[in-house]
């Protein structure tokens, strides 16, 4: 699934930019990229504001368990994208 998805994004794109090289879909090909990087920006930032607003919390708390349960999705994801393994405390 995962590299169907990727493959899918990826053609996608290439479509989308296929059409802004043409004259009679060039503006709607740029209204669609310029949209999907708003989105991808505003959804990047929506999670940054909560990690930082779930840390201060932590930081309150002064008991942060790493069992994975307090585990918040950028670190989820930086130990994915490093291929890093959890670490049992």
């Amino acid at each position: 699934m995962g590299k169907t998805a990727g493959w899918a994004l990826f053609l996608g794109c290439l479509l989308i930019l296929s059409f802004a090289a043409s004259s009679p879909y060039s503006r709607s090909a740029d209204l669609a990229l310029i949209s999907l990087r708003l989105v991808i920006v505003i959804g990047l930032s929506v999670l940054v504001v909560r990690e930082r607003w779930l840390h201060r919390e932590h930081r309150q708390r002064a008991t942060h368990l790493r069992s994975g349960v307090g585990e918040t999705i950028l670190e989820r994801f930086r130990r994915w994208y490093y291929d890093e393994q959890k670490h049992p405390n």
